[in-house]
């Protein structure tokens, strides 16, 4: 990736250092998979971390870490995105990417980093749409919460019933999002 546009990232990639950090968004398993399990998977590739931290300029009784949000490819029923893109899809899994966890520390709240986070996680998958074929991007909100959150971006839900509820966004939806910028 150039540096030009991993400049227009707010986030960077985890590094061993945040793990540590003391991060606590109030959800004991988003706190959990960040201290135990963030730096191991990304390393592995199973799931890349990318995390916003406190600048220079921010106030100081603020984390160090701010939030955090991973992303993975992953692959989506072809039924459940037809009925929302309402058209026709081949009969099989279809390529997504996945914003698995999303979370924004409690001592940050109210200053709109849960949308920073997203609107960087969808800039990362709407550049990588460009060379790895994506139909869009899905995310699996934990409860209505984090539902409301989502359907104000216009994240649809797959699924009608029971928690964690799946949500799909098309990947022109994202798109046309940042040529409106």
């Amino acid at each position: 990736m150039s540096e030009r546009v991993q400049d227009e990232y707010a986030t960077k990639p985890i590094e061993a250092a945040d793990c540590a950090s003391g991060f606590s968004s109030g959800k004991h398993a988003l706190d959990d998979y960040f201290a135990r399990h963030a730096l191991a998977n990304d390393r592995a590739g199973i799931g890349r971390a990318y995390v916003l931290r406190r600048r220079e300029h921010d106030a100081p009784e603020l984390p160090d870490v701010l939030g955090f949000y991973t992303l993975s490819m992953a692959s989506a029923e072809s039924s459940q995105l037809a009925r929302v893109l309402e058209t026709r899809l081949p009969r099989y899994p279809l390529p997504v990417a996945l914003i698995g966890r999303l979370a924004v520390d409690e001592r940050a709240r109210g200053r709109r980093l849960g949308e920073t986070l997203l609107v960087d996680a969808l800039r990362r998958v709407v550049d990588a749409s460009a060379i790895v074929g994506c139909l869009g991007i899905i995310v699996d909100a934990k409860d209505d919460d984090a539902m409301r959150f989502y359907e104000k971006y216009d994240f649809a839900s797959l699924t009608d019933e029971g928690w964690p509820r799946r949500m799909f966004m098309s990947i022109d939806t994202a798109r046309a999002a940042f040529e409106q910028d």
